[in-house]
């Protein structure tokens, strides 16, 4: 099977403009996990919220899934493929509430976030979305 050229690779790693525009932060916030997969070398692995929290990505929570994927490079060494194939999916937490109340899910993202030692302003909440 032949390599895949820009054109495809650039086709495959495309994103819905809902998905594009979705930040970090809001996948905490509606318990997604953000499934990598490395166009070069294959290379799969996932984001959860354990991730997204940690101190290597929480400078990054703000960011769009597309800005994410622009500065995205596979960690294999020797591989280092850009622009990877990203995919939301649902977390498998288990946090005992019902996410479709906006409020109780916002107060518990903001309590995540001071738990995690991340001010929420730093995350890219305002006071005024906050409550």
């Amino acid at each position: 099977m032949p390599e895949p050229s820009d054109s495809d690779r650039r086709k495959a790693a495309q994103l819905s403009p809902k998905v594009a525009s979705t930040r970090l932060i809001a996948c905490v916030e509606a318990g997604h996990d953000l499934w990598f997969k490395c166009q070069y070398c294959g290379m799969e692995r996932t984001w959860g919220r354990r991730e997204m929290l940690s101190r290597r990505l929480r400078k990054h929570l703000g960011w769009t899934i597309d800005r994410v994927q622009r500065a995205a490079t596979c960690p294999m060494k020797g591989c280092g493929g850009p622009m990877p194939i990203i995919r939301l999916m649902k977390g498998g937490y288990q946090d005992g509430f019902d996410r479709s109340d906006a409020r109780r899910r916002r107060a518990w993202l903001v309590e995540t976030l001071l738990d995690a030692g991340i001010m929420p302003e730093e995350a890219g909440l305002t006071s005024s979305a906050r409550g």
